[in-house]
């Protein structure tokens, strides 16, 4: 399973226990398909590089915001999993935005290591060397 890394930035004056909650069912929804979380990380409230708006107000009518509560997630799931998350992202009200990305791991890259191009340019050649066919003749001693 690939590991996502997660960024939620969620209204400035949510509660705590709303907070709780999604965390929790997006935790579920991780383990429930058979992954892991890793870990989630409260980054407290910071100002937004720029004005973030939401489609609807909120309760307070509000609709502009200038600062937000950044959360980050770390956990290893299925890409089918992760549409589930999206969707469940996507519908809480206390989320302005979302971003996740597929973070590299140390197994990828070393199977990205063994990896062979057969089309390379030999920097020794001034043209591509194509592979050579292998021989199937074995020796065999009679």
């Amino acid at each position: 399973m690939p590991l996502y890394h997660q960024i939620i930035v969620a209204l400035p004056r949510y509660p705590k226990e709303g907070l709780v909650n999604m965390f929790r069912k997006h935790s579920k929804l991780v383990m429930s398909a058979g992954g892991v979380v890793r870990g989630i990380e409260n980054h407290g409230v910071r100002p937004l590089p720029e004005r973030a708006t939401r489609k609807y107000a909120t309760t307070e009518g509000k609709r502009h915001f200038w600062e937000a509560r950044y959360v980050s997630t770390c956990f290893d799931a299925s890409p089918t999993a992760l549409v589930e998350i999206d969707r469940l992202l996507r519908n809480e009200e206390g989320v302005l935005r979302y971003f996740t990305v597929k973070k590299e791991t140390a197994l990828n890259r070393a199977k990205g290591l063994t990896y062979r191009n057969v089309f390379r340019i030999d920097p020794k050649a001034s043209q591509v060397t194509r592979p050579q066919p292998h021989s199937s003749s074995t020796s065999r001693s009679s």
